[in-house]
């Protein structure tokens, strides 16, 4: 028989009881009862009918509750209180809203009830064979779930026989089922037939239809068999397994479970190999111990060990998660072509090379430089690609990544960078408590990991200093004030070392490079020699270059000499009172006198400021004031003492050499003009600056420093350059500078064509020796002293091993006079110290401040001295400083990397001296091994902290290293 097509059906599931009752629920197999009107339970009489219907007819088959059972409070389901004629029966109902389960009750088919039947729209739950209203039928009747679709003729019925009457069904007997009548395993071609046949069927089962339980044994074989191919087929339609099929639909179920977790490996495994593979593709590895992962622009060096040693925000300014394009290939072909390179000017040799390019934004060019022994070097290169983008990295030199030194003088100290605190500036020189950075400068930073960054001189941009306390140093380039406005770009070296000693010496031999102009003019005391025959390398594209040579200094045995001199003896600044502020020939005699009185036992320089001049730059001096300058250098050499003149490179537009200089553009010119530019020499005369880059300013000035040599004797000059912020904003050099600071190296080697500077107080690379370098004087105070050591222990860092503190107090100014604490432990740290200066004397204070100069130069000439000449060689040949950071002397200890007002003298001298106001105790870091206290004689164990260390007004700690075996 050809199956048919119906329509979605309704099925509705009814309740008929007696009138008095209003509502009966069917939900989850269970009847609810209410109660009556008089509040007695109702009989349970009546029937349950389920109906359907299709296109042809209406089915309905009835049955009625007889007797239940007690059922447990259900709480999700609501009775609605009804009915006045329920008889109370305590077997029947137990309180209201109970429940009465249709498999627990015992049931007989009766009549339909009419009345029910008029109630039946109201009180029939409807539920649709929708996918949504499905799911709330199988919660009543999870056994009864229909598809809407034909249910076929089961193979094993040959003639099912419709049923049409629900009443005719209802009395059927058990006979008549098994002799297969109009019964519930009847089957017709409709669904409501079979849904019918089955209704009888499941209740007939439980022995709620059709008899009693007892009867339940006669007919379970046939019933069984009923039911069975009822379920078999039902379960068929409904995708439900049988029993036999069952057991192979777990088999595929396990198989399909296997396939599924295969499957979710094999996707995971995919997912995490393009994930690996893009991070591999977004992780470059350069030149073999730099990695570069591009979204985050994270450039990170490795020594050896692939320990990380830097790393560098790249980029900082550039979009988030931007990918860049490769150019390198690009720019291999163009030099191996001799193609001219685009956006590069300058002519660094180096061994490999990648380019990255942001389009539109920014190019970025990695370099491998040629090694320098132990020394490997690359250079980073940026050029924006419009005028209005702002280049910025950062370096990360936070603790985690390392302590990190260097940079220069700076207000705060500064040592390590992490004490500092520096917004985006120039990185030029200017005056301490004015500027952030000071006049003596390198830009230069090293870490504790042996690694370094260094900026050229051509750098024109902001560097910050751990600002705003983000422990980074970052360098910025955008565009910049100047009358022709070319692309911002930006360069910058990294390099590493095996340890912090090859990295001084590789500092050392940049400087060689950089002060060799000044030994061409000092032919007499140093010579450079190259120590190894030039080598040739192949590059990736084929091209032979030259690796660089390393060049030498050997210096005369004058220039040990004059190291030592100013070792031993300090330069004497005179000091003027109040009543008579202006220096004269003989208040310098006067002042020497004193000294000389008081026999502190030294002698070496007197040093005249700046006014010994008429007006400045005339070079001349001021005949009111000195009127014999050949007799007062005369007796002051016979007292023992060199007299030395300051020079500075301002000439006032007063002084006579002004016009003709002018004429002879001598001085540094305004922007794109003839013009000299003006500046302000100590804020109060109108002046030009000397343009030592022009060869004949050069001579100008080197002929009058030979003309007081040749008249007055006088060979011993201290040098105090124009910084940065004295010069106008535009103006220009003879030659193309590359930058504000670069002529100081010129200021330099014009001197030193008549003799090398005794000192000088401005610099951004070390000068040639014997020269030492002068700190900045501060405004005389304990923050002066404070900064004073940093500042010392920064500049040692850097290579500069010739230091001298400047005047003891802090400044050397016409009746100023330090307060007594102060210039006692002032002068307690100076004799521990390479070099100094004194302009106030000890006889300014008291009988006990001047046995304490004589007691602590005693110490110095025994104790420091000795360790000092034992390190003049190191420091000329290799840059090693006279007195090292702790840093240096431990190099493995992370806790000595950040002490910052201690040092070593020698290889065994510790120093740790009182530098603030009213204290009486400080705390002591001791390296590793054994210190003898040399103030009461006792051993102490290094490698921790001496804390709350007594230290009297008189007294600075100073400990020296002892060898185990010597107390073995």
């Amino acid at each position: 028989m050809a199956e048919k097509e119906i329509k979605p059906e309704k099925i509705s599931v009814m309740a008929d009881i007696t009138p008095s009752q209003e509502t009966l629920v069917v939900a989850k197999r269970d009847v609810k009862l209410s109660k009556d009107t008089s509040g007695k339970t109702q009989q349970p009489s009546g029937d349950i009918s389920i109906e359907c219907e299709d296109e042809t007819k209406t089915e309905r088959i009835s049955f009625a509750v007889v007797k239940k059972k007690k059922s447990p409070p259900s709480e999700d389901i609501e009775v609605v209180d009804g009915g006045d004629n329920v008889p109370p029966d305590e077997d029947l109902v137990q309180g209201e809203g109970e429940a009465v389960t249709l498999e627990d009750a015992e049931v007989e088919l009766t009549p339909s009830q009419e009345v029910a039947a008029m109630a039946e729209e109201e009180k029939r739950l409807q539920y649709s064979t929708s996918p949504t209203n499905l799911k709330s039928s199988l919660s009543l009747f999870p056994p009864l779930v229909f598809l809407p679709r034909m249910i076929p003729h089961p193979p094993w019925h040959a003639s099912p026989t419709p049923t049409s009457d629900a009443s005719s069904s209802s009395l059927a007997t058990s006979d008549e089922e098994e002799a297969g009548g109009d019964d519930y395993n009847s089957w017709d071609d409709t669904i409501c037939s079979n849904r019918s046949a089955y209704f009888k069927m499941y209740y007939s089962h439980r022995g709620i239809i059709g008899g009693n339980r007892g009867e339940d044994t006669k007919s379970k074989a046939s019933h069984a068999s009923s039911h069975n191919s009822l379920s078999s087929l039902i379960q068929e339609r409904m995708g439900k397994p049988q029993v036999t099929q069952l057991k192979r639909t777990r088999a595929e179920l396990g198989l399909m479970v296997l396939v599924a977790a295969l499957f979710i490996v094999i996707v995971v495994g995919i997912t995490l190999t393009s994930y690996f593979y893009n991070l591999h593709l977004l992780e470059l590895s350069i030149f073999n111990r730099i990695k570069f992962y591009e979204t985050p622009r994270i450039l990170e060096i490795y020594d050896a060990t692939w320990s990380p040693l830097t790393t560098v925000h790249l980029g900082s300014n550039l979009p988030d998660n931007s990918i860049p394009e490769d150019c390198t290939h690009y720019l291999h072909y163009l030099k191996k072509h001799n193609f001219t390179m685009p956006h590069t000017h300058d002519n660094e040799d180096y061994e490999d090379m990648i380019c990255l390019d942001w389009t539109g934004l920014a190019q970025v060019q990695l370099r491998k430089l040629f090694a320098q022994g132990d020394v490997q070097c690359y250079s980073v290169w940026w050029k924006a690609s419009h005028e209005g983008f702002t280049l910025r990295d950062c370096l990360k030199a936070d603790i985690e990544h390392g302590a990190w030194w260097g940079g220069g003088e700076m207000s705060d100290g500064g040592y390590p960078i992490t004490n500092a605190n520096i917004a985006p500036k120039d990185m030029v020189t200017g005056k301490l408590g004015r500027n952030s950075w000071g006049q003596l400068l390198r830009r230069t930073w090293l870490s504790e990991r042996a690694s370094l960054l260094t900026l050229p001189e051509s750098f024109n941009g902001q560097v910050s200093i751990n600002y705003d306390k983000d422990g980074q140093i970052c360098l910025e380039s955008g565009p910049h004030p100047s009358l022709v406005v070319p692309l911002p770009s930006m360069k910058y070296n990294l390099c590493t070392a095996p340890n912090l000693t090859s990295l001084i010496y590789f500092m050392h031999q940049e400087s060689i490079n950089k002060r060799k102009i000044v030994a061409e003019y000092t032919p007499s005391l140093v010579s450079l020699v190259y120590d190894q025959k030039e080598k040739q390398t192949v590059m990736n594209t084929g091209t032979k270059v030259s690796a660089p040579r390393i060049l030498k200094e050997v210096f005369q045995g004058q220039v040990e000499e004059r190291v030592q001199e100013r070792l031993e003896h300090p330069v004497w600044v005179p000091w003027m009172p109040p009543d008579r502020p202006q220096l004269t020939q003989d208040s310098v005699i006067e002042y020497v006198d004193n000294i000389l009185n008081q026999t502190f036992g030294s002698w070496g320089h007197v040093l005249l400021p700046a006014s010994w001049q008429a007006q400045p730059g005339d070079l001349l001096f001021d005949q009111e004031r000195f009127p014999d300058p050949a007799t007062l250098s005369q007796v002051l050499k016979k007292k023992g003492f060199h007299l030395a003149l300051t020079l500075h490179p301002f000439v006032s537009v007063e002084a006579s050499a002004f016009n003709n200089g002018t004429k002879e553009q001598l001085w540094v010119r305004q922007k794109n003009s003839t013009l000299p530019a003006l500046a302000h020499y100590d804020e109060t005369h109108p002046s030009v600056v000397t343009d030592f880059s022009n060869p004949r300013a050069k001579q100008w000035f080197a002929d009058r420093l030979k003309y007081l040599q040749n008249k007055y004797n006088i060979d011993r000059f201290h040098l105090q350059p124009a910084d940065a912020h004295a010069l106008p904003v535009f103006h220009e050099y003879h030659l193309p500078l590359p930058g504000p600071d670069s002529v100081l190296v010129h200021f330099m080697a014009a001197v030193s064509t008549v003799s090398p500077p005794v000192s000088t107080e401005g610099t951004i690379t070390p000068p040639l020796p014997p020269t030492f370098l002068t700190l900045g004087t501060a405004d005389g105070s304990w923050n002066g002293l404070e900064t004073l050591v940093p500042r010392i222990l920064t500049l040692s860092m850097l290579g500069y091993p010739l230091v001298d503190i400047g005047p003891i107090g802090g400044i050397a100014r016409s009746g100023h006079v330090p307060e007594r604490e102060l210039y006692i432990r002032w002068l307690e740290a100076a004799a521990f110290l390479p070099a100094m200066q004194v302009s106030v004397l000890p006889d300014m204070y008291d009988e006990e401040v001047v046995q304490l100069s004589f007691e602590y130069a005693a110490m110095r000439k025994n104790m420091v001295l000795p360790r000092l000449y034992k390190n003049i060689t190191g420091a000329l040949e290799r840059g090693i400083p006279l007195i090292a950071p702790l840093a240096l002397y431990a190099p493995d200890d992370s806790v000595a990397a950040t002490v910052d007002d201690q040092w070593i003298v020698g290889d065994d001298l510790l120093v740790a001296p009182i530098i603030r106001r009213g204290e009486r105790t400080r705390n002591i870091y001791l390296p590793e091994g054994i210190w003898k206290d040399e103030i009461d004689g006792h051993l102490r164990r290094g490698g921790r902290w001496v804390k709350n260390y007594k230290v009297p007004l008189t007294k600075i700690p100073h400990f020296t290293h002892k060898a185990v075996e010597d107390y073995v």
